[in-house]
């Protein structure tokens, strides 16, 4: 059966129509969201559709995060689990905290520590229900990683230089003690030294003055001259 040319331009823009029906409905599909993506519910979080937990392995690589696990009790914090807020005030470990994990079943918040800003970090939630409303925490935990420590030394070399030591000689004839002095960069204490004293000799003149005297002595031998004179004498007499 041959098509009149009227109803054959009739169903060429039938077709048409169907056309630009179909690709409206595809464009419509790719424009709305994924039903199934979870929605944070809070601009400083990023939600994530996946089930893991504080003793997942991948528990601190989701979402930026890194280094190691910390537990709930390495905080100070009020609400948390089965409560819809978690206010966290203060950190009791020693890691540096890189993030905040929120759970909410199947689905969690990452809240990394630069959004979140310093402490306190109020109102962390999980992502929100697909009704719209708040998700009760379910359970939530923290990373963090070890903080290094550059330590600096420096070192200080001091220089002392020290004079030449003077040595001050003072003495008397007089004087029976003989006092040296040094003097040196630090304090020295005088140091003294006693000599004994040089005792003049007597003069020869002054022997006299012993009590010894030699007079005795002159006589005796003039005594003994006469005596011999007057031997000799009596000899020759006696020869004669």
């Amino acid at each position: 059966m041959r098509l009149t040319p009227l109803r054959r331009s009739g169903l060429l823009a039938s077709t048409a129509l169907a056309a630009v029906a179909a690709l409206s409905l595809v464009t419509t599909a790719a424009a709305q969201p994924d039903s199934d993506a979870p929605v944070s519910g809070d601009e400083r979080a990023t939600a994530y559709l996946k089930n893991v937990d504080i003793n997942h392995p991948e528990a601190c690589t989701v979402g930026g995060l890194t280094g190691q696990t910390i537990h709930p009790n390495q905080f100070v914090y009020t609400g948390g689990d089965n409560e819809l807020h978690l206010n966290i005030t203060g950190v009791l470990s020693d890691l540096k905290v890189t993030g905040i994990v929120v759970k909410g079943g199947p689905v969690f918040n990452v809240y990394l520590a630069d959004k979140l800003g310093p402490l306190p970090w109020e109102k962390l939630r999980a992502p929100l229900k697909d009704n719209g409303n708040g998700s009760d925490i379910s359970h939530w935990y923290g990373c963090g990683v070890k903080e290094t420590t550059t330590t600096t030394t420096t070192t200080t070399t001091t220089t002392t230089t020290t004079s030449p030591s003077t040595v001050t000689h003072s003495s008397t004839p007089s004087s029976s003690t003989t006092t040296t002095t040094t003097t040196t960069s630090g304090e020295v204490a005088p140091t003294t030294t006693t000599t004994p004293a040089v005792v003049p000799v007597a003069n020869e003149d002054e022997l006299a003055a012993t009590g010894f005297g030699s007079a005795w002595m002159l006589g005796l031998g003039a005594a003994l001259l006469a005596a011999g004179v007057a031997l000799v004498f009596v000899m020759r007499r006696r020869r004669a």
